[in-house]
């Protein structure tokens, strides 16, 4: 793992029946149906560069013809070339009006590229330039769900934590409730007391059932991200948030990324379609051999047989420009790719900053509330005294409970944004699968 990367730290040792972000990375990794589908297109992929890797080899072609014919001339090739010729055949009478007749040609042939103006090569280096660029787009797709899978995860440790927190808030409220009764029996608090204690237990008790129930939609969105159903389980607690070095994600951003590679695959393939295209100007040259059986009566019958091999070449030029015309197209193709993966780098740079700055307002803000947290306890700690010498009212107590609950319930929060800040980081730069390690 790189020096700029802290290690995500969890509190505790894993338990029986808790699933950590690792497992959870992994078993998306292996279910996801997104991962599923572009595989298949990566396989797609790898049969187009395997078929123009085909093209070199020679192509095998069996016929089987019939013919019935009474036109002087096939007539006289077909009964030639079934060995059936005899000195009457070249009475003119018969030459001119032969009867008709049946023939069966039974032809193999094969016909063997030998320099095709380079069309060959260059849609070889297509399908090549296209398979990278599918790979690559099949690496980020990978990355973007273990994005997902992180931030799932986050969301699930978030409501977690928002039930502690609201298990302390009940836990609270109910010694504010014994407070407020105690004082209302020996006669120094008011039975409205009692009552906004009570008021004060069941709102702490709503938003421990509101938290539990989000608790069970976050792990619901775990199983749906991973095409996996977990049963019951709980997530790992994270405590602390990782540091980064935001200038090491930049430099590393520009070369990892697998959608800038995949871009740069697809400019590629783009000279080389204009390479294809245009080799349809210049010379063809290949070589052909057949060997024909014929007969008068059945397919595959042997009254005469033949045999032809040769060479050829052959150079057309498109006087109307559209063979021209239509590889300046892919060159233009090229040219808007070069643009657009300009942009993209661009866009990268961008959505690091973005998320760094994300990431340093969620720290700022785990530090107010952590600090937030102590200055409350202690507001809090000196309010009961104050109360139980029937120095403040239990309006004053309960405020000050509050603030205690609020910094709590921030802190998970702000815990919350710095790792989904942090995953933007590494999504961005095209590290997110250091999470994994």
């Amino acid at each position: 793992m790189r020096t700029f990367l802290l290690a995500v730290t969890f509190a505790g040792v894993v338990h029986a029946g808790e699933l950590d972000l690792q497992e959870a990375i992994h078993l998306a990794l292996e279910n996801n149906l997104e991962i599923k589908a572009l595989k298949n297109e990566v396989k797609a992929s790898e049969l187009e560069l395997k078929a123009s890797k085909g093209s070199y080899f020679p192509k095998i072609k069996v016929d089987e013809i019939f013919t019935r014919t009474d036109i002087p001339v096939y007539a006289f090739m077909t009964k030639l070339n079934q060995e059936r010729i005899k000195l009457e055949d070249f009475n003119p009478t018969k030459l001119n009006n032969p009867s008709p007749l049946s023939n069966f040609e039974t032809k193999l042939s094969i016909e063997i590229p030998l320099w095709l103006g380079g069309k060959l090569q260059a849609m070889e280096k297509v399908a090549s330039h296209n398979l990278s660029a599918v790979k690559e787009d099949y690496e980020r797709k990978k990355d973007e769900i273990i994005f997902k899978v992180y931030n799932a995860y986050m969301d699930a440790v978030l409501a977690k934590n928002a039930i502690k927190v609201s298990e302390q808030a009940v836990m609270d409220a109910k010694e504010h409730v014994k407070l407020a009764e105690s004082m209302q029996k020996v006669g120094t608090a008011l039975l409205s007391d009692v009552l906004r204690a009570r008021v004060y237990l069941s709102k702490a008790e709503e938003s421990l059932t509101s938290s539990k129930n989000n608790y069970g939609v976050s792990k619901k969105a775990i199983e749906l991200i991973t095409n996996t159903e977990l049963g019951d389980f709980d997530v790992s607690d994270i405590e602390s948030c990782p540091a980064v070095d935001v200038e090491e994600i930049k430099r590393i951003a520009l070369e990892k990324r697998q959608d800038i590679k995949a871009l740069q695959e697809r400019i590629k393939a783009m000279e080389s379609m204009y390479r294809a295209i245009i080799s349809d100007n210049l010379p063809q040259i290949y070589a052909f051999g057949s060997y024909s059986l014929y007969s008068k009566s059945a397919p595959l019958g042997a009254d005469g047989s033949g045999y032809m091999v040769g060479a050829g070449i052959s150079w057309s030029f498109d006087t109307g420009l559209s063979t021209l015309k239509k590889a300046q197209s892919y060159l233009e193709i090229k040219r808007s790719l070069e643009e657009k993966l300009k942009l993209l780098k661009a866009s990268v740079l961008f959505e690091i900053d973005k998320a760094y700055a994300n990431y340093q307002n969620a720290l700022y803000s785990l530090k107010s509330a952590e600090d937030r947290i102590k200055e409350s306890q202690e507001v809090l700690r000196v309010m009961e005294l104050r109360y139980k010498a029937g120095l403040v009212r239990m309006v004053d107590l309960l405020d000050a409970q509050t603030e205690l609950d609020k910094a709590r319930l921030e802190k998970v929060q702000a815990l919350n944004n710095c790792q989904k800040a942090y995953s933007d980081l590494l999504y961005s730069g095209g590290l997110i699968r250091e999470v994994v390690k």
